[in-house]
């Protein structure tokens, strides 16, 4: 176990390094794009740079080894001397991998194992091969200027410069210093990995006492600001939320007994205030606990090289729409579906190099993740442009998998048979790799997110490509609902599976193979019986008797009919897990205290559908 370091130090360290990593991970992919980039490059070394300077005071040599060597390897790059190849950022991108390495066994309280002898020496052999032999003139003196909207390791340094350099460097009247003068500076601000003796000096004149210049000025008053920044542990958040959560419950109960209250337009009054407020309270800690999904996305570059050189594909990584901001607790739960897709893109749908230039296409392929906020809802798209997906290949697969009789599958149209890669067990590789070809992907990909509440749609166009299409809710603390009742109980449809409501029209009913059907605008929609469902010795018809109502939910591209027997309207509701026994139960989600004081079962529509279809 680390000792010897506070808490709270290594807290921040393993935030705020971390965060400089999973954007090292992009940025050097970036750079092998961009090559010329020079601020590219020096937000690569100042973020090396300052995970170096972190570990240095934290005392974890083994981490201010790598680090060293790798901003040893930038700092090449940035004098001239080398130029950015294929060998080069395999050294930095295995780097980048020790630093993930040594910062989890941080996290975890260990001292991490040092880097291999292999990876140093070959982080040490990069340093010269492939060098330029006429070096570039050295750069200008880098500015010492104020923070501006650059990014995160940027904005520290020029911090830090703008702290140290009036007492620390004498610029002869001008707000410049040289490169050396830089990076020594650095190493004093933040420790270096080598010992001191093998850090060059840096000359120190002192100036005659100068007038400030008006942006040195500025940035001393800024020394001064207050911070308006304040870190807090997602527990607390969470712990915050809960009670928003039940603080939302007492203002439906509230509102359903305004009309109960005497004291007549006074409490009317109160009432219609402690909604307005308690709607402002749960959007300020909603917006708390948001985070942007740039958080998922930036593992993704640096994942599709690693797979496209293991497979020898050549795939670029378009990122749209990283600033979307979603709940914290959707960015951690989507990563591994998106990983799946991810590696799906790469390994069944860009096609090889020479294939793509035999019909046409740029030998590299193209995968894009985008992300857009619609409504109360998030849409995810990861688009490639690769062979696309054959529908008769996947009937005939599903068929030879023996997943579904050879006259079932030819009876799915294209958009069914596209929908088959999600069944539990499908496959097209024809050989197991470490990638694919276990039967386990997308079936969990769709199951992840149905359990978020969400859906995901599959277009493809063989010789186009392929897109995944995913709508996630921003929220899973308060859920939007539709109220209904059956019998004597009320019950909860997550407001994002309907589609629309209307009175039910006995005229529209049809039987297919015994089973109810709805004609609804030319469309024929399954109908499930809430009531027979709650109570399976009611008559199969007995819908037809009464006033009733549908509910027409969407799963997917599919969209049945829920029969209800009153629609009471829409209600913000809070999720309780279910107790011991009914927890697990098909159709049911979890439930919720209702205005009136009672409990109401909050349906899982997709999970009843399907106990529905198999004719549990």
């Amino acid at each position: 176990m680390m000792s010897g370091v506070d808490d709270d130090i290594r807290a921040d360290f393993l935030v705020e390094a971390g965060e400089l990593v999973d954007r090292l991970g992009e940025q050097l992919v970036e750079l092998e794009n961009r090559p010329d980039d020079l601020n590219l490059l020096n937000a690569i070394f100042r973020a090396f740079h300052t995970v170096k300077g972190g570990a240095g005071f934290l005392v974890i040599p083994e981490l201010v080894e790598v680090c060293h060597r790798a901003e040893e390897l930038f700092g090449v790059l940035r004098s001239g001397k080398r130029k950015v190849d294929a060998a080069l950022m395999d050294a930095a991108l295995a780097a980048l991998d020790e630093v993930q390495r040594m910062m989890d066994c941080v996290r975890r309280g260990q001292a991490p194992a040092a880097a291999s002898p292999a990876l140093l020496q070959t982080l040490k052999d990069q340093l010269t091969a492939g060098a330029v032999v006429a070096p570039a003139p050295k750069p200008a003196a880098v500015a010492v200027k104020p923070v501006e909207a650059v990014d995160a390791a940027d904005a520290e340094f020029e911090q830090l410069l703008a702290k140290a350099a009036p007492a620390s460097v004498a610029v002869s009247g001008s707000d410049t210093i040289s490169d050396d003068e830089f990076e020594a500076l650095l190493d004093q601000l933040h420790g270096s990995g080598k010992a001191a003796t093998e850090v060059a000096p840096v000359a120190v004149e002192v100036p005659a006492p100068v007038e400030p210049a008006p942006a040195q000025q500025q940035r001393r008053a800024s020394d001064h600001a207050p911070d308006t920044s304040v870190r807090v542990d997602t527990h607390k958040l969470d712990a915050l939320m809960n009670l928003v959560g039940e603080l939302v419950l007492v203002r439906n109960r509230l509102k359903t007994l305004r009309a109960q209250i005497s004291g007549g337009a006074g409490n009317e009054k109160a009432v219609s205030e402690l909604d307005a407020i308690t709607s402002r309270l749960q959007g300020s800690v909603l917006t708390l606990r948001m985070q942007p999904i740039r958080k998922v996305f930036s593992r993704f570059p640096k994942l599709v090289r690693d797979i496209s050189r293991g497979l020898g594909k050549e795939i670029n990584v378009v990122l749209v729409g990283e600033d979307t901001d979603l709940d914290k607790n959707l960015v951690d739960a989507l990563g591994d579906p998106l990983m799946h897709m991810v590696r799906n893109s790469c390994d069944h749908g860009v096609e090889m190099p020479d294939a793509r230039a035999a019909n046409g296409k740029p030998r590299a392929g193209t995968l894009t993740l985008s992300a857009q906020q619609q409504g109360d809802h998030i849409l995810i798209t990861v688009r490639d442009d690769g062979a696309g997906i054959d529908p008769e290949r996947l009937r005939n697969k599903v068929v030879e998998k023996g997943l579904m009789a050879a006259a079932d599958a030819a009876r799915l149209d294209a958009q069914a048979a596209l929908e088959l890669i999600f069944m539990p067990g499908f496959s097209t590789k024809e050989q197991v790799t470490d990638l694919s070809g276990r039967g386990v992907g997308m079936d969990v990909v769709k199951s992840s997110i149905t359990a978020l509440n969400g859906m995901v749609q599959i277009e493809s166009r063989v010789g186009v490509g392929t897109t995944f299409r995913l709508r996630v809710p921003l929220t899973l603390a308060i859920l939007p609902t539709l109220m209904v009742t059956v019998g004597p109980r009320i019950y909860a449809v997550p407001l994002p599976s309907v589609f629309e409501v209307s009175a039910l029209n006995s005229s529209q009913v049809r039987w297919l193979d015994r089973k109810p059907v709805l004609l609804l605008r030319d469309e024929s929609l399954r109908l499930i019986d809430l009531g027979r469902w709650v109570n399976p010795q009611q008559a199969d018809d007995a819908f037809m008797h009464g006033d009733r109502h549908v509910v027409v939910v969407r799963i997917n591209d599919d969209r049945y009919g829920l029969l209800v027997d009153e629609v009471l309207g829409r209600e913000e509701v809070v999720i309780k897990p279910l107790g011991a026994l009914l927890k697990g139960l098909a159709g049911f989600a979890g439930a919720t205290v209702t205005g009136d004081g009672g409990v109401a079962l909050i349906l899982d529509v997709a999970s009843l559908v399907k106990a529905h279809e198999n004719g549990n």
